[in-house]
């Protein structure tokens, strides 16, 4: 069985509550961890001289580095939360206390939500909105 297989086995199993998030333009956001420039996009006033280049601030899709850094800072903030990322799987957090079980699985832009807590669901959802 895969992670998310067994993620939603679980979730089943012990009458948790499931929600999945697809996060809107998520390799739009993050930042760049090194340089990196690209060609003037067609239209652009410029672009007909080859000399000339762009740098990047931000991430765009298309760059192999974008899920790269999109994974680094959710993982950064989920960690922040209180989150504990699994040695099997590095897409898998939780966040285990005594009266309640948070797991948030990681799959390119969307997550997987579950626990035993719905409230609890419902504001990290919202602090990750």
């Amino acid at each position: 069985m895969n992670t998310i297989q067994t993620l939603l086995s679980v979730a089943i199993n012990q009458g948790w509550f499931l929600s999945q998030m697809d996060i809107k333009n998520a390799f739009l956001h993050d930042d760049l961890q090194e340089k990196m420039y690209m060609k003037l996009p067609p239209g652009h006033p410029q672009s007909n001289d080859p000399k000339l280049v762009s740098k990047l601030h931000k991430s765009i899709y298309g760059l192999k580095q974008s899920p790269y850094a999109w994974y680094a800072k959710l993982s950064t903030v989920l960690t922040k939360l209180g989150f504990t990322r699994s040695n099997a799987d590095h897409s898998l957090f939780d966040c285990i206390k005594p009266d309640e079980s948070l797991v948030v699985l990681i799959y390119i832009d969307d997550l997987i939500v579950t626990g035993n807590n719905h409230p609890a669901i419902t504001n990290l959802k919202s602090i990750l909105h």
